[in-house]
This record gives structure tokens, sequence and C-alpha cells, in this order.
């Protein structure tokens, strides 16, 4: 059974329904329970602090540097960290081992110098492990952006949206030009290790006239072996105008369900338990309502 996600999601008109008074009574105390006992089902963990900072010269020389930070109170194994930038992908050194509390900082020169005035998409993509043995390595995403001697934001507005299927899902991406001119642009489309889309060879140019929008479907699948989970998706467009460089980034999340056989054990446990609480605690009600 699939289903679709838009990030801007128009809300539909709510009305006032009135409650019964005993189900107002108990209402609370069962939202705060709900609360209290799921969120933890799906807090995200990540004792992997990342920062970036940029400087460029006069002459357009840029230069990176990354701060990673371990917040947990376990050392973190197997860092590997590279830069996304300027349509390619450079690969850093990767750190053995981070101590709990301990900090390390990498500086990249390889960005190309840039020439035109404005913005410039980076993205530092960091995997690791949570200790040397364990099974899975975590991938985290960062966007960072700067810009040469004064910022342009790009005018194109997006949207991301997913259909989702037990085996493979759909990246919806709809682009539109409000401005007065045709738009060259340049997408480049950054996903997890984890996945991989079908007809997007990461970067994909497209002409959208004054006015007009561009809509298109990338097919995602789960590399073998992965877990099912819900991934970041980074969509960064870039184009230029004689001396002057936009850029912009639509960010959304596709998300792979449980397949054949996979159950979600504790929050089912979770819900069941809720369900039967819920059913006593206003059957007892009703029955004080009935017989006072």
């Amino acid at each position: 059974m699939g289903g679709s996600l838009w990030y801007n999601l128009k809300m539909a008109s709510l009305m006032r329904i009135k409650m019964p008074p005993a189900f107002s009574a108990v209402c609370p105390g069962i939202v705060a329970t709900l609360l209290l006992t799921v969120s933890p089902l799906f807090a995200h963990d990540d004792p992997l602090e990342i920062s970036t900072q940029s400087q460029v010269t006069r002459e357009g020389k840029v230069s990176l540097t990354l701060t990673l930070r371990n917040t947990g109170p376990v050392a973190l194994s197997q860092i590997h960290p590279m830069f996304h930038f300027h349509h390619t992908m450079d690969s850093m050194e990767t750190i053995s081992r981070l101590d709990p509390g301990q900090s390390v900082t990498l500086e990249n020169k390889n960005h190309p110098p840039v020439k035109r005035v404005g913005s410039y998409p980076v993205l530092a993509m960091v995997r690791y492990q949570k200790s040397p043995d364990a099974p899975d390595t975590i991938t985290r995403i960062h966007t960072h952006s700067f810009y040469y001697q004064s910022p342009m934001v790009s005018l194109i507005e997006g949207r991301i949206g997913t259909s989702v299927n037990e085996k493979s899902s759909m990246i919806r991406v709809l682009l539109k030009n409000p401005s007065p001119s045709f738009k060259d642009i340049r997408m480049t489309l950054l996903l997890p290790p984890e996945l991989k889309a079908k007809g997007f060879e990461r970067i994909k140019g497209v002409t959208i006239p004054s006015g007009e929008q561009k809509y298109f479907e990338v097919p995602v699948q789960k590399v073998a072996g992965t877990r099912n989970g819900v991934f970041p998706i980074h969509l960064l467009i870039e184009y230029g105008e004689v001396v002057r460089h936009y850029s912009g980034e639509i960010q959304g999340q596709i998300y792979f369900g449980p397949g054949k056989g996979e159950i979600f054990q504790p929050q089912l446990l979770v819900f069941l338990f809720l369900a039967v609480m819920m059913f006593q605690v206003l059957q007892k009600r009703f029955k004080w309502l009935r017989n006072p």
C-alpha cells in the first residue's frame, strides 16, 4: 500500500468539534501519556555535531572548514567526511576515532575559485559508526552556503514531494519561475549513500521560461542491505546571469516503510496498550455517568 506526501501542504479548513464531557475530561491525560510514551521511540539520538565556515578572498579563492564534535557518551568510529560543491565531490581524510567531548576541525581549499558575484551552495556529508562494532553506518548531511562580494538568492520556487511504496519510492519535484526572464538552471540531487536514484545522474539542466513551471519524477530505491527509515533529500539549484551567480536549495525527506514480514513491534505494543487503556477509562467514565 503506497502513499504520497508534499512538503508544501495546503491545510483544509478546520471544523470545531464538540467533544462529549467524559472524553474531554480524560483526553488531556491520554494525549500526555501518548506523547511521553511514543516520543522516545522516534527521538533522533545523534551525537555528532557538525558545523562549517567559509572564507572568500577578493580574488575569489575559497577556504572551507568543517568542525566535528562528539556530544555523546561513547567514542565514534570511522568518521568519513566529504564536501559537495560546484557540481563536484571532494572526499576528506577519514577519522578513525572521536572520543566523547572531542572535536576536530578540517580545512578544505579544493573549492574552485569563484568569478561571478553571488551565492554558492556547499554540502557536507559525514558517515560514521557509533562504535567500532556497530553494524550500521550513519549518514549525516549538513548544508551551508557562502557568497562572493554580494549574496544572490535564487528566484526559482519549488517543492519536493514523495510517493511511497514498499520496495521503491518516487521523488516528485515541482519548480516554478516567477521572474520576468527565463532561467537556465542546473540541479544537483544529493541523496545519502543508502539510496540510489534512477534517471537523474546527480546533475540535471533545465530551462524554465518566465512564469512557467517544470515537473518531473525521480524513482529512488534502497541499496541492498539498507534498513527502512526516513532519509533526507537535498536538491541544489544554481544558475548564472551575465556576471552573477544565484543558488538555492529545496529540502525534503523520503520514507521507506516496512516490507512484508517487518513489524514495528515496540510501536505496535505502545499503541495497543494505549488503546486498551483508553477503552477502560472511557468505559468506567460512561458507567459512572449512567449510574452516579
